[in-house]
């Protein structure tokens, strides 16, 4: 039973900090956060090729999710709830910064 993401990079957003172990332009290669509609096709795409679609998660990394603003964290979540209604995937992760209040 393999486990796999599918990650979902939201550079710097919801964190005002530019830490040097945690530069996402530098280590995603993501220089914008995605819209709602890039997320969702990302996860259309990954359908053709997770095999194991019980243990795949959407993973929201490189901000701080949490502080991300209300409107576009709504957006991102929209994006994603057909894969779960349809049980396509099985969860979504959403990453936080520690310390950043």
């Amino acid at each position: 039973m393999k486990h796999s993401n599918i990650s979902v990079f939201i550079p710097h957003t919801g964190c005002p900090h530019m830490c040097s172990f945690c530069n996402q332009h530098t280590i995603s290669g993501a220089v914008k956060p995605p819209t709602g509609d890039e997320v969702r096709r990302t996860c259309l795409e990954a359908l053709s090729y997770i095999k194991d679609r019980k243990n795949c998660e959407i993973a929201f990394f490189g901000g701080s999710f949490t502080a991300v603003p209300e409107d576009y964290r709504n957006e991102l979540l929209e994006s994603v709830q057909e894969f779960f209604r349809g049980r396509r995937f099985r969860r979504y992760t959403c990453f936080n910064k520690a310390g950043l209040y």
